[in-house]
């Protein structure tokens, strides 16, 4: 019974020493796994750390050039009555805008005549025996409501004084002139500097205007809807280009054969900058540097539409459509009508440039084209070509 007792003594030591190894064993994995756990969070808290650093950096890079709608969007707005005239003069700050410019023909305030009253003093501080021409006549108060809008400033804070006669007694500016110094501008090229700050080159004109005063660098600063003039200063080399008034859907790459090669087409819509209501243009551009090889011939006189606006291409198309083995062009424009007819207020119209290789030039195909366009097949690029052997040929 001793010897008995001895051995269990022995089998419950040993069974206490096998656990207390255990115990022993699962401490020593602990730190390890612990260490393990701790370096992930470190890395997701490192990682965490990094991403609004990134993110800020973003927000810092907002300098971008401006795309071609951009331009056209400020070149529209450039030239409305009462912003074309922070243009006209040089200035680095607001305060130094020649106001004589900006104000010249109302700058978009409504003009009022002046009263027999204004009329007398107005001569009497002239000098002048009457009034020859026409009057812009500004009262103080409207003139800073047009200041505060565009600079963020009134009369009292700009550098240079209104060169006009000053009527105290209405407190009223009267400027005498018998023509404008109104003048249209396109923004050529551009970019967004910060949040809420642009830079713009803009031409003087369009590109049959010869420019009376230098292309400059406008800098302007969004301020609600509108925009705030910052400076405005002269530049040299700064080209008129159509290139803002591209049509990107109606422009290819395309092999004209010969004399041309591999050309640009390139379709432009209306410079609504320019004075009048001019048509769509079309041109043949040199890929390697964009230089123009051809102007396709106008429709209309000068370009310049007179009963209807433009209003979209709705194809162009490459084909020999006379059969004489030369890539000829094939356009359908539709037209918006400002006045009513019977047919409807939208009218469409091919054009047919025919290819002449001899002379590097295409020229239009009148024939044809009255023929298509009076009988109506000018809806699509498969009727024309249904039909255009009908057509009278050129001689």
């Amino acid at each position: 019974m001793k010897s008995l007792k001895k051995i269990w003594i022995l089998v419950i030591c040993g069974l206490l020493l096998l656990t207390g190894c255990k115990k022993e064993e699962e401490p020593s994995n602990q730190p390890e796994e612990a260490k393990q756990q701790e370096g992930q969070e470190n890395t997701e808290q490192e990682q965490y750390a990094e991403e609004p650093e990134d993110k800020e950096q973003g927000q810092d890079s907002v300098e971008r050039e401006l795309t071609s709608e951009e331009l056209r969007k400020f070149t529209q707005w450039i030239n409305q009555v009462n912003n074309y005239g922070f243009l006209l003069s040089e200035y680095t700050q607001p305060q130094d805008v020649d106001l004589s410019q900006v104000f010249y023909i109302g700058a978009g305030i409504e003009n009022t005549s002046l009263s027999e009253e204004e009329e007398a003093a107005y001569l009497k501080i002239t000098g002048d025996e009457e009034i020859y021409t026409d009057c812009t006549r500004l009262t103080t108060d409207r003139i800073n409501e047009v200041l505060e809008k565009k600079l963020g400033l009134t009369l009292d804070d700009m550098s240079r004084e209104l060169s006009w006669v000053y009527l105290p007694d209405s407190d009223a500016w009267v400027w005498q002139h018998g023509d404008t110094n109104y003048v249209n501008f396109t923004c050529v090229s551009g970019r967004q500097l910060s949040e809420d700050t642009y830079e713009l080159e803009c031409v003087p004109g369009d590109e049959n205007y010869e420019p009376l005063i230098p292309s400059c660098r406008l800098t302007l600063q969004k301020h609600g809807e509108d925009y705030r003039f910052l400076s405005n200063i002269y530049t040299a080399g700064v080209k008129y280009s159509k290139e803002i008034w591209k049509i990107e859907e109606q422009s290819f790459h395309v092999d004209l054969g010969a004399p041309w090669g591999d050309v640009y087409f390139a379709s432009y819509a209306p410079d609504k900058s320019a004075y009048g209501n001019p048509d769509v243009t079309f041109s043949i551009i040199k890929p390697s540097d964009g230089a123009e090889l051809f102007k396709l011939p106008a429709v209309v006189e000068e370009n310049y539409l007179r009963n209807e606006v433009f209003n979209q291409i709705q194809a162009v198309s490459f084909k020999d459509y006379d059969g004489d083995g030369n890539t000829d062009i094939i356009i359908i424009v539709e037209y918006q009508m400002t006045i009513h007819t019977e047919e409807g207020d939208k009218r469409q119209e091919v054009r047919l440039y025919r290819s002449r290789p001899e002379e590097g030039d295409f020229i239009l195909d009148m024939d044809r084209m009255d023929y298509l366009n009076m009988n109506g097949y000018n809806d699509r690029i498969e009727t024309i070509m249904e039909h255009i052997d009908n057509a009278g040929r050129p001689e």
